[in-house]
């Protein structure tokens, strides 16, 4: 007789609320923000999923679209709450051609 394997039916249990995941955490944007540097800004985005995080883009000289869908895929998960301080015009810009202001919680020019 076959033995039926022990299979685990339990399903995962979700982070709680914690003091912790309701501060807001700031990532910084890089002055440029473009592929080059866009592997330690997914970690930095990856390491805080499930909390509140402020954008602070004030520095943003130059970002490419990579990073723009970096973002966007951030901002889309359910466990994310974003906010953004100072957003330099070139994100604006940069997410206004690309048609992604309202995905990205940005302002329109």
């Amino acid at each position: 007789m076959n033995a039926v394997p022990n299979i685990d039916t339990t399903l995962p249990t979700l982070p709680s609320l914690t003091d912790n995941s309701r501060q807001w955490v700031t990532i910084p944007l890089s002055q440029s923000s473009t592929l080059t540097n866009i592997i330690d800004l997914h970690k930095q985005l990856q390491q805080n999923v499930g909390r509140r995080v402020q954008l602070y883009g004030a520095e943003v000289e130059r970002i490419d679209t990579a990073t723009l869908q970096l973002l966007l895929a951030f901002i889309s998960q359910a466990t994310v709450t974003i906010g953004w301080q100072s957003p330099s015009s070139v994100i604006c810009e940069a997410a206004m051609l690309l048609d992604l202001s309202a995905q990205l919680n940005l302002p329109k020019l």
